[in-house]
């Protein structure tokens, strides 16, 4: 559609093919190899983000999957077949995974002899970690209520503050040399940059990324005119309905009575950041900011020296931006 046509070799580097479409003043191009065969699209914000992180590839390229099993049914079996897929991380995951059926569920996963790291979860306390770890667990998820979409600690009491279940977790992680994941309470970069300042070694979000284009969910508008996708909790009543569809009518209404998470939410597409990637660039620019605060060059080193204290909310409302005069 352009006068002057543009077509960017693929040997470029992302500074080189920002400087070209810079130059030519057009936000993207086609990518074209050596043949002239079409290979893919750049546009500025990709060559940008190809310059502060990469994507997570195994050595042929391939993108990094993970796949999740619970702890009921044939759990060796589960994890058998996803292994004989290819995955790359095994997760086994429930809701309260400090119990007996968690333990049971780990030494079934370890029994089919698994290659890939093991995730196992959610917990809130350092007896948990312990527990896991040695059950066989690599890797431990650590959080109870945080979540967007939960209501957990609102029907039942139980959970614990994400900051304070991370920190206590992570601390006992590394003594076992093992690792944990925060899952969950994660609405603004600064969580992400918390978390890893608390001693995460990776960090869940959810329903963040459900406001997005990408997410599954049907685009939606409002009476506004204002995009969002529906977004529900895994133990709401919605959700419990639809895994329950092939039990008798007493079952299902048995399960139904109690539900432990929103059924309807709506997540509005910022318009800034309307993607999965809009939303990546922010938290890898918030976090990188937040390391050079702490003058650190690494996420160890970030966890190392970052130095975390209490506000009140006086202070905290002193922290954000005024949008109008006071």
């Amino acid at each position: 559609m352009s006068p002057d046509p543009i077509a960017l070799p693929d040997h470029l580097d992302p500074r080189s093919l920002f400087d070209e479409l810079a130059g030519r003043r057009v936000h993207l191009a086609p990518v074209v190899d050596d043949g002239g065969t079409l290979i893919g699209v750049i546009t500025e914000a990709s060559a940008l983000r190809a310059t502060q992180y990469d994507a997570a590839v195994d050595a042929s390229g391939r993108l990094l999957v993970g796949a999740a099993i619970g702890v009921n049914g044939d759990v060796a079996g589960k994890a058998e077949a996803l292994l004989a897929e290819g995955i790359d991380l095994l997760v086994v995951d429930t809701a309260h995974g400090h119990q007996e059926k968690m333990l049971e569920a780990l030494a079934a996963v370890r029994g089919v002899g698994p290659t890939v790291p093991v995730v196992a979860g959610n917990v809130v306390t350092a007896e948990g970690v312990e527990q896991l770890v040695d059950a066989g667990a690599d890797i431990v998820k650590v959080g109870v209520g945080p979540g967007a979409m939960c209501t957990t600690r609102m029907m039942t009491g139980v959970g614990r503050p994400q900051f304070s279940a991370v920190l206590e977790c992570a601390e006992a992680a590394h003594r076992l040399g093992r690792h944990i994941w925060a899952d969950g309470g994660v609405r603004h970069p600064r969580d992400v940059a918390l978390a890893l300042a608390a001693g995460a070694s990776n960090v869940m979000i959810g329903s963040w990324f459900a406001g997005t284009y990408e997410s599954a969910a049907d685009t939606l508008r409002d009476p506004d005119g204002r995009l969002y996708k529906e977004n529900y909790g895994m133990a709401s009543q919605r959700a419990v309905s639809n895994r329950s569809r092939a039990e008798s009518a007493f079952e299902r209404a048995r399960k139904e009575m109690f539900e432990e998470g929103i059924s309807h939410s709506r997540m509005y597409l910022q318009e800034d950041t309307p993607s999965v990637e809009d939303i990546i660039d922010r938290i890898v620019t918030g976090v990188r900011s937040a390391c050079t605060y702490a003058g650190a060059r690494t996420i160890d080193e970030f966890h190392e020296r970052a130095v975390v204290g209490l506000q009140t909310m006086t202070g905290y409302a002193e922290g954000m931006p005024q949008g109008t005069s006071w």
